[in-house]
């Protein structure tokens, strides 16, 4: 067990002797890109000046230039260059003109020695594998011409079909590769893996090509090929191969069998190597982690999560702005990390691209004499500091999201904690104070009574002023309003709370909030607190009485997305509190199953249906599930659930539009084309699930 290390001193010396050789010219410099090679022992940087020219440089892990490469590889093509490392060489794609590979030795002068394949006109694809060979994908009447010691596997397009490559893995005598493919006129898409010989064999036709080859796995039911993340190896013998989506929640394992593993985040990047399966998954508002899954743990899971990453490693806050697949990338011998952390710019040509970030330590190497799970070197869990911070807050999100639940647990160890749901009847004189009808002497007369808000502010006062509490509220309130009319006065009253005060309002956003904060609004501000920069007082109107509120007194208010609400709050109330955003978890899920179906599994597919027709704002919370973790009957209760919770959702957000959910969700069948909910006996209703979700 170990963690992986970022190599600090390789970073520093790159981007020093770039600084040195650019600087020189008196020129600055971006590193456009960099990709690592299969053994880890080298970096491919290519570098952008200032001018728009474009650089190749070849670096080891070490930090140090490859010999020979001083002063790097001009690349004259302004148009868009891709590089490939491979085993013994740096391939450069350019697309100017028809297109050309150029093959540059790590061994010899590069300038010099570098073999070149020119297209007659661009390919679809380009592809240099760990063996030095060049994979071309492209239009049979392509063109092209290569030195005769370059190998080169052209793959034609075929006519009115598909194919969308996701890896190539060859070994001395044959190419994998993972594709997802439909026949001309066919309608359906089939992720396959399919092998080539080498050399390959004769064809004079598109179709020739294709029919010849050997399919060895296929899957009738791929993702999306829009950022996917692919990679194909050959383990024992066998090929195995992974698919997965940029910030999608799944992966695809082809092996003897397809499974589809749940992930507890956002997939960033994924490659096998010798040690397992390594991920980098990203958690929204949390964490970026990497790890491995080895190889016995994948043929055992239906999910996979965090504890199941050997090695698992923190490298930082998850900003997916900042991550692309493209920039990162894994020694075979899952030794080397490379993390790529970007930003964008103009360029003086007009054109727009990505480039690194210097200062970030993008290379990183296992070390087995330290902690898995890098504790003590992140930040905690941020809401805690947003409350300290603002004092009031609201939490919004779609239903089930855990909203409320969290703010009583924040408040779990407070002073004192209250809980109030906002209403259309709710009002200034419930939360604050306000006439109230009583009797006296048998008649009926109105007194002034205090509200929840006043109440807590009044029992936090006391307790910062005395130092004690749990007196009776008409003698704290009297201490109180003494202290704050004498600070009112004029004179210099110190003030030091003590203890935490947690008001919980949930659904805030039912009630009239200007109408029920009245001039309360002001003191929400966290420097208008009582001993505070802009301490404020005001006076009542009811009662006359002096008010504020103190520094210890926290406000949590919980609103759902799906009302739209947030929008409609005027500025005057927005700028007064802080706004934390609650998704959907459904890792929180992943260890469970109830009949063959992963519930993590089952609400990402919903969830991803009901985002792309509706918005996030309308997904379904993790805690609709929470009464099936529960249960020990779990078939049972996730019926229960589907019936009568996700289902009427699902009407209400599809009506009259059944075929669109059907696409979305092959297998569905709880709906039928009129729209009514379908009765089901338990194995009928989890075969549809099992359908629905693709598991088997």
């Amino acid at each position: 067990m170990g963690r992986f290390e970022p190599v600090k001193s390789a970073v520093e010396r790159i981007n020093s002797y770039l600084s040195e050789e650019y600087e020189e010219e008196r020129v600055g410099f971006s590193i456009e890109e960099m990709k690592l090679s299969d053994d880890g022992k080298y970096l491919a940087v290519l570098v952008r000046d200032d001018y728009d020219s474009r650089f190749l440089h070849a670096f080891y892990t070490s930090g140090d230039p490859v010999k020979g490469w001083e002063g790097g590889v001009p690349i004259p093509c302004q148009s868009d260059v891709i590089i490939f490392p491979g085993k013994n060489y740096i391939g450069v794609f350019s697309k100017c003109g028809g297109g050309e590979v150029a093959l540059y030795p790590l061994e010899e002068p590069p300038k010099e020695n570098a073999l070149r394949v020119a297209f007659s006109k661009p390919p679809i694809y380009i592809l240099l594998t760990p063996n030095d060979r060049v994979v071309v994908f492209g239009d049979m009447s392509i063109n092209f011409t290569a030195p005769a010691e370059t190998e080169v596997l052209f793959i034609p397009k075929l006519p009115g079909g598909y194919a969308f490559f996701h890896g190539v893995y060859d070994t001395e005598e044959e190419a994998y590769i993972l594709h997802t493919f439909r026949e001309p006129n066919g309608k359906k898409s089939v992720l396959r893996i399919g092998k080539v010989p080498f050399p390959v064999y004769p064809y004079y036709s598109a179709l020739e090509f294709w029919d010849g080859m050997e399919i060895v796995a296929t899957y009738t039911a791929p993702p999306a090929v829009k950022g996917a993340i692919g990679d194909v190896w050959v383990r024992d013998g066998r090929p195995i191969a992974l698919l997965g989506t940029k910030m999608g929640t799944e992966i695809y394992i082809m092996d003897k069998r397809t499974t589809v593993l749940p992930l507890p985040g956002e997939l960033v990047f994924a490659r096998f190597t010798e040690r397992g399966l390594f991920v980098v998954i990203g958690q929204f508002r949390g964490y970026l982690y990497g790890g491995t899954v080895s190889y016995e743990k994948l043929e055992e899971k239906k999910s996979i999560s965090l504890d199941d990453l050997e090695d698992r490693t923190i490298f930082g806050r998850y900003n997916p702005e900042f991550l692309d697949p493209k920039f990162s990338g894994i020694s075979r011998d899952g030794q080397t990390l490379y993390i790529g952390r970007t930003s964008g710019k103009t360029s003086p040509s007009g054109g727009f691209y990505y480039y690194l970030l210097k200062d970030n330590p993008y290379l990183y190497t296992l070390k087995t004499d330290k902690s898995p799970t890098g504790e003590g070197e992140v930040d905690e869990d941020p809401i805690p500091g947003i409350i300290e911070a603002f004092r009031s807050v609201i939490f919004y999100g779609p239903p089930g999201t855990g909203k409320t639940q969290r703010a009583i647990q924040l408040a779990k160890k407070a002073t004192r904690l209250e809980v109030v749901t906002f209403h259309q009847s709710y009002s200034y004189e419930d939360f604050v104070e306000g006439f109230r009808p009583a009797e006296q002497d048998g008649r009926l007369v109105y007194r002034v009574e205090d509200g929840i808000l006043k109440r807590m502010a009044v029992e936090a006062i006391y307790h910062g002023i005395t130092g004690s509490r749990g007196a009776d509220y008409e003698e704290m309130k009297k201490v109180v309003v003494d202290f704050l009319e004498r600070k009112k006065n004029g004179e210099k009253l110190e003030f030091h709370p003590k203890g935490k005060y947690y008001l919980v309002i949930d659904e805030i956003n039912r009630g009239n909030i200007s109408r029920i904060l009245g001039d309360v609004i002001t003191l929400l501000d966290h420097d208008k607190r009582l001993g505070e920069e802009m301490e404020t007082i005001v006076t009542l109107p009811y009662s006359g009485e002096p008010f504020s509120l103190p520094p210890n007194l926290y406000i949590i208010g919980t609103m759902n997305s799906t009302d739209r609400s947030i929008a409609f709050l005027d500025m005057a109330l927005r700028r007064r509190f802080a706004f934390v955003e609650f998704l959907p978890r459904p890792e929180e899920l992943g260890h469970v199953e109830v009949g063959g179906v992963n519930l993590q599994h089952l609400l990402s597919k919903i969830n991803e249906t009901i985002e792309e027709e509706r918005g996030k704002d309308y997904t379904i919370g993790h805690g609709y599930f929470m009464e099936v973790v529960r249960s020990e009957d779990k078939v049972s209760a996730l019926k229960r659930v589907f019936y009568y919770k996700i289902l009427p959702l699902l009407q209400e957000y599809f009506y009259g539009n059944w075929e669109a959910l059907r696409r979305a969700l092959p297998g569905f069948s709880f709906i039928d084309e009129k729209g009514r909910i379908i009765e089901m006996s338990d194995e009928e209703f989890l075969e549809t699930l099992r359908r629905m979700v693709n598991e088997k």
